[in-house]
């Protein structure tokens, strides 16, 4: 894994929709350095960081850690909206649950 490739990524995805750092950290609740940090390729993140990035971003995280976008995964949001209300209740429970044990 290339940590720079990965920023990168995640920058160009960040100014695709026309996010700040400050903006982004905000909406996974990070400070904006740490965004800057992993941007430049300086810092490796959490899992949950990669979740919440990939969330935000609205791309996979296998996109994220990997660059490819034909054959990745449909992100965690995109498998989220396809769920009934209690389904998806069950599992952001079942996260909310599991997110400590993560880091």
């Amino acid at each position: 894994m290339n940590l720079n490739e990965i920023g990168s990524r995640i920058k160009a995805e960040r100014k695709s929709r026309n996010l700040s750092q400050e903006m982004l950290a905000e909406m996974i609740n990070v400070s904006p350095h740490y965004i800057y940090e992993i941007e430049r390729g300086l810092k490796a993140m959490s899992l949950e960081t990669l979740v919440n990035l990939s969330a935000a971003l609205n791309v996979s995280a296998d996109y994220i850690l990997f660059g490819d976008k034909q054959n990745s995964s449909p992100s965690l949001s995109e498998m989220m909206n396809v769920l009934d209300e209690n389904r998806r209740i069950k599992v952001e429970n079942a996260f909310k649950a599991l997110l400590p044990y993560i880091k």
